[in-house]
């Protein structure tokens, strides 16, 4: 099933945001697309994405994110591992 392509500046379902790099030769609604092993940065998590379902779709020789790729990080103010999701992509490009 098409899920919505991930850009830089989307939310996890946490609240924390997709900083980047990103893949900065595609553009989706004036932003670059998210890919695997960009940070994310907030109050609940600081990791990177370490998981999408687009693995057919590559841009600049990594795997684009999607709603629902897996956020892997820290929480920094506790400490303890956290995972999460992307949860808000507000565009409605669509990976196929």
């Amino acid at each position: 099933m098409p899920t919505p392509v991930a850009t830089i500046a989307n939310m996890t379902a946490t609240g924390d945001v997709v900083v980047g790099p990103g893949g900065i030769t595609s553009i989706v609604k004036g932003l670059p697309v998210a890919c695997m092993g960009d940070a994310v940065a907030g109050p609940m998590c600081v990791g990177v994405i370490t998981m999408t379902t687009a693995v057919n779709k590559i841009c600049k020789g990594r795997p684009m994110a999607n709603l629902g790729s897996v956020v892997t990080g820290v929480n920094p103010a506790l400490g303890f591992p956290v995972a999460t999701a992307l949860a808000v992509c507000p565009n409605v490009n669509i990976i196929v």
